[in-house]
Protein backbone atom coordinates (compact mmCIF):
# COMPACT_ATOMS: atom_id res chain seq x y z
CA UNK A 1 0.00 0.00 0.00
CA UNK A 2 2.63 2.47 -0.90
CA UNK A 3 1.28 5.74 -2.07
CA UNK A 4 -2.22 5.08 -0.66
CA UNK A 5 -3.25 7.63 1.91
CA UNK A 6 -6.22 7.45 4.19
CA UNK A 7 -8.31 10.57 4.28
CA UNK A 8 -8.74 11.84 7.79
CA UNK A 9 -11.78 13.80 8.77
CA UNK A 10 -11.00 16.81 10.87
CA UNK A 11 -13.24 17.51 13.83
CA UNK A 12 -14.05 21.01 12.59
CA UNK A 13 -15.52 19.61 9.39
CA UNK A 14 -17.98 17.37 11.21
CA UNK A 15 -20.13 20.23 12.47
CA UNK A 16 -22.15 22.02 9.85
CA UNK A 17 -24.35 24.01 12.24
CA UNK A 18 -23.51 27.07 14.32
CA UNK A 19 -22.85 26.83 18.04
CA UNK A 20 -26.15 28.47 19.11
CA UNK A 21 -28.10 26.11 16.85
CA UNK A 22 -26.34 23.10 18.35
CA UNK A 23 -26.96 24.37 21.90
CA UNK A 24 -30.67 24.85 21.22
CA UNK A 25 -30.85 21.45 19.54
CA UNK A 26 -29.21 19.55 22.39
CA UNK A 27 -31.31 21.43 24.96
CA UNK A 28 -34.50 20.55 23.09
CA UNK A 29 -33.39 16.92 22.79
CA UNK A 30 -32.70 16.51 26.51
CA UNK A 31 -35.90 18.35 27.50
CA UNK A 32 -37.90 15.95 25.33
CA UNK A 33 -36.07 12.92 26.74
CA UNK A 34 -36.92 14.09 30.28
CA UNK A 35 -40.56 14.54 29.21
CA UNK A 36 -40.62 11.02 27.74
CA UNK A 37 -39.16 9.52 30.93
CA UNK A 38 -41.62 11.44 33.13
CA UNK A 39 -44.51 10.29 30.93
CA UNK A 40 -43.31 6.69 31.16
CA UNK A 41 -43.02 6.90 34.96
CA UNK A 42 -46.52 8.37 35.24
CA UNK A 43 -47.91 5.50 33.19
CA UNK A 44 -46.95 2.96 35.85
CA UNK A 45 -47.23 5.09 39.01
CA UNK A 46 -50.28 6.81 40.45
CA UNK A 47 -48.36 8.56 43.23
CA UNK A 48 -46.33 10.80 40.91
CA UNK A 49 -47.92 13.54 38.79
CA UNK A 50 -45.27 15.71 37.16
CA UNK A 51 -46.82 16.51 33.80
CA UNK A 52 -50.06 18.51 33.55
CA UNK A 53 -52.93 16.10 32.99
CA UNK A 54 -50.89 13.03 33.90
CA UNK A 55 -49.90 10.34 31.43
CA UNK A 56 -50.93 11.02 27.84
CA UNK A 57 -49.99 9.58 24.45
CA UNK A 58 -49.63 13.17 23.24
CA UNK A 59 -46.56 13.53 25.48
CA UNK A 60 -45.11 10.43 23.81
CA UNK A 61 -45.69 11.71 20.27
CA UNK A 62 -44.55 15.24 21.15
CA UNK A 63 -41.46 13.94 22.93
CA UNK A 64 -40.38 11.75 20.04
CA UNK A 65 -41.04 14.51 17.50
CA UNK A 66 -39.26 17.12 19.62
CA UNK A 67 -36.28 14.85 20.25
CA UNK A 68 -35.94 14.22 16.52
CA UNK A 69 -36.15 17.94 15.80
CA UNK A 70 -33.58 18.61 18.52
CA UNK A 71 -31.13 16.16 17.00
CA UNK A 72 -31.68 17.79 13.61
CA UNK A 73 -31.02 21.28 15.05
CA UNK A 74 -27.94 19.92 16.83
CA UNK A 75 -26.56 18.80 13.47
CA UNK A 76 -26.43 15.09 14.27
CA UNK A 77 -28.37 14.12 11.16
CA UNK A 78 -26.44 16.28 8.72
CA UNK A 79 -22.87 15.77 9.94
CA UNK A 80 -20.37 14.88 7.26
CA UNK A 81 -18.65 11.56 7.67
Amino acid sequence: MTGARKSRTRIGRLHTRSVPSRAVGWSLFWLCVITLVANWIEEFTDAVTVLPGGHSPFYLVGGITGAGAGLWFAGVMDAKG
